[in-house]
């Protein structure tokens, strides 16, 4: 099984980790959670690999913002959970309460759900469905490489906002202790936002859910 390599860029005024995922063996390569395009496609042209996908753990204006730009920017299909349709609906109102500039609502192509599997070259990553920070949020494991794309699930020290629309803390709570907390301790979380931690500190440690 191919190593994944995940490379992270903070993105818009939230500071939102957006990643690019190659593979080691053929380069193949997917961005998730576009905020903002410029930023990605950088770090494209840095990487010298050409993605293939767009991928997407929700629908909050700081992960999706970018995505109509890139996919103008390189014809690729964008893949999307369903669920949080809500939030690709409240997209505009979101740029008008945060006060963006223009944002275009992306289409998305492909649907995503928790239990789908990916292949990205050699390597692949599993779809887990993540709900409470938003409905349909999901995270994206590479059970080869020991590691997973949270999203705004979790964080080091710390868990998503569960306040906003179709939120719930009963649900984000359970989500984390079945679908994160549930994978080796050595696993690496990679953010939404701020730094890059484990399973294994969060599960001890988070003051919020503890294994």
């Amino acid at each position: 099984m191919s190593k994944l390599e995940i490379h992270e860029v903070p993105v818009t005024p939230f500071q939102q980790n957006c990643t690019v995922l190659v593979c080691a063996d053929t380069g193949a390569a997917a961005v998730c959670d576009c905020g903002d395009a410029g930023p990605v496609l950088a770090l494209l042209g840095k990487l010298g690999v050409e993605a293939s996908m767009i991928l997407a753990t929700h629908g909050h204006l700081d992960h999706v913002g970018g995505t109509a730009e890139l996919k103008r920017a390189t014809g690729l299909d964008f893949w999307y959970p369903p669920a949080d349709d809500m939030w690709l609906e409240r997209l505009q109102h979101q740029v008008q309460l945060y006060g963006w500039g223009p944002v275009e609502t992306p289409r998305y192509e492909h649907e995503l759900h928790g239990g789908d599997r990916l292949q990205l070259g050699h390597a692949e990553l599993e779809v887990r469905h993540c709900p409470g920070h938003t409905p349909g949020h999901v995270i994206f494991v590479d059970a080869a490489g020991a590691q997973m794309v949270a999203g705004d699930v979790i964080f080091s020290g710390s868990v998503g906002r569960t306040d906003f629309p179709g939120g719930s803390w009963e649900q984000l709570e359970r989500s984390i202790r079945e679908q994160v907390y549930s994978l080796p301790d050595d696993t690496l979380i990679h953010c939404g936002h701020g730094p890059t931690t484990t399973v294994g500190r969060e599960a001890m440690t988070n003051p919020f859910v503890r294994r």
